[in-house]
């Protein structure tokens, strides 16, 4: 009887868990609908605006599933693999081409195969369906090997990679791997970052005090970042392993939204203007200066 008592409750405790998951995931532009070992399948909401004859906008729901790198085809699988690799230690792999502590997937979780959002970080699938695009920062079209170099120059502080490089390859076939199936989308919501709609001013001073209480526990009361036993670590926000003045995540519109999105890692409970505040003290901090010309 006490057994079965203690069973029911726990049943009670998941349904419970349940719905408020799927409550939370309901306000997301992405939501996660079934899962399974290898694969989620999910939905995204996309607008077209050609739905309609007078041209308006309409919004439909479209099916896909997020794909394992492990169960590419195995003609592929080594090159798709080891662009996972790198994207989860870029240092290991690149170590001639990044120039301090971070790696890929410390903006891009689970290496950018999530749809963004909530706890999900910056997503890569879809990818490369939209290069090449217009740069507002570069002022020009940009490639997708453009926009990698970018990366490497600016949030990884180091060079490019070579243009002939396995590398290079390899990760661009992981990008085309995890982007297949919403190839013919045309529409991809889910990349990038949500700015926030907050017109809050950022206050460095309260940054600072929100950073204390919530943040410097695993990046360190200077900004340090720490080693963990696992392949991954916890990025430096500032000084000399850190992203350098010329990257994305030192804008204030791009670190407050990834921020709030996504810190205290597994449990965002900040408010927009607590991320604000804490994202004006991290970019006022010192910081590596960006060379273009590297």
């Amino acid at each position: 009887m006490f057994n079965s008592l203690i069973a029911f409750i726990i049943a009670i405790v998941i349904s419970a868990v349940a719905w408020l998951m799927h409550t939370l995931h309901l306000s997301e532009t992405h939501v996660k609908t079934n899962t399974s070992d290898e694969e989620g399948k999910y939905y995204a909401a996309v607008k077209d605006a050609s739905a309609t004859p007078t041209g308006t906008s309409e919004t439909h729901q479209v099916h896909f599933d997020l794909v394992d790198p492990e169960c590419a085809p195995e003609a592929k699988l080594y090159m798709i693999m080891y662009g996972y690799q790198i994207m989860e230690e870029t240092a290991k792999h690149c170590p001639e081409n990044v120039g301090n502590a971070l790696s890929c997937n410390n903006c891009h979780f689970n290496a950018g195969n999530t749809l963004g959002g909530s706890n999900r970080g910056i997503s890569l699938v879809g990818v490369t369906e939209v290069y090449p695009r217009f740069s507002s920062r570069d002022n020009k079209m940009i490639s997708l090997n453009d926009r990698l170099d970018n990366c490497f120059k600016r949030s990884l502080n180091g060079v490019p990679l070579p243009e002939d490089s396995i590398e290079r390859d390899a990760l661009v076939s992981y990008f085309k791997w995890i982007s297949h199936e919403v190839a013919s989308l045309g529409k991809y919501p889910w990349l990038g970052l949500k700015f926030l709609d907050s017109k809050h001013e950022g206050d460095i001073a309260n940054g600072e005090k929100v950073y204390h209480k919530h943040c410097s526990l695993c990046h360190g009361e200077n900004g340090e970042g720490s080693e963990r036993p696992s392949a991954t670590s916890i990025p430096p926000l500032w000084g000399n392993q850190s992203f350098n003045d010329g990257a994305g995540m030192n804008r204030l519109d791009m670190a407050s939204s990834f921020i709030f999105y996504n810190m205290p890692l597994g449990q965002p409970t900040l408010t927009e203007e607590e991320a604000i505040d804490v994202a004006a003290f991290v970019v006022a901090q010192p910081r590596p200066h960006f060379n273009p010309n590297r």
